[in-house]
């Protein structure tokens, strides 16, 4: 039996944090678009692995470092320097070591391990980076904006979510939740669908390290020029 002929391949992004707050989106073709298939919701580890499981899930991109090597002792990888090069000196800081994290690159590699067997695809990515390089620089006040405790941080959140949404032909669910890992969920699962489908929208960064261990190759969106996107 062939329970999945004639289904969609389904991409998935995760956007990993605590036991409470990891944030899961799922994206399938169609008609021409990505429509948003599950809503955006908190989802623990257990949960998306049954979901995979159960749906045709054929690839993941997930919001964590998935590689690590014993000589990148500063918690630094040669992929992170690269793309802190690619970020505004203000943005920088964005990509953070693996030393100080800690719990999130542990829980995104158990996830990617466990994944394996099931999903043909596992990808790294930064959601934020991607936003602020996939996205025209009007949004770049919004990026730098749309987490914490800025006042403004959900009508921020609902900006991004049209720009994204209207940048790769998304149809978003009809509540999507105005909150910052949602959106980061969302971004996370349109990276896979790129990279099988348009990679050229896609860079990749390269961990070069030859003791490097894990899974995942690093990809975040291209940077684009204004003559590409016109966003408002």
């Amino acid at each position: 039996m062939m329970p999945w002929v004639g289904v969609n391949s389904i991409y998935l992004g995760v956007d990993i944090a605590g036991k409470d707050n990891t944030w899961a989106a799922a994206l399938s073709p169609r008609n021409g678009d990505l429509e948003v298939v599950a809503p955006l919701h908190r989802a623990s580890l257990k949960e998306i692995l049954i979901y995979c499981e159960k749906n045709n899930v054929v690839a993941v991109a997930i919001d964590a470092q998935l590689t690590v090597a014993m000589s990148d002792e500063s918690g630094f990888r040669t992929s992170d320097y690269e793309l802190r090069k690619l970020l505004p000196t203000d943005c920088r800081n964005w990509v953070a070591s693996i030393n100080s994290l800690m719990a999130v690159p542990v829980r995104g590699r158990l996830l990617a391990e466990t994944l394996s067997s099931i999903v043909g695809t596992l990808l790294e990515t930064h959601p934020r980076a991607c936003l602020l390089l996939g996205l025209s620089r009007s949004a770049g006040t919004a990026v730098r904006n749309y987490k914490g405790s800025n006042p403004s941080s959900e009508e921020h959140v609902v900006k991004l979510v049209e720009n994204w949404c209207d940048r790769f032909h998304i149809t978003p669910s009809d509540e999507v939740p105005i909150d910052h890992n949602a959106l980061d969920s969302l971004v996370c699962a349109t990276i896979p669908y790129l990279y099988h489908h348009m990679p050229e929208k896609l860079l990749k960064l390269k961990h070069e390290a030859e003791d490097k261990t894990g899974r995942g190759p690093f990809y975040v969106a291209a940077p684009v020029s204004e003559s590409e996107v016109s966003l408002a």
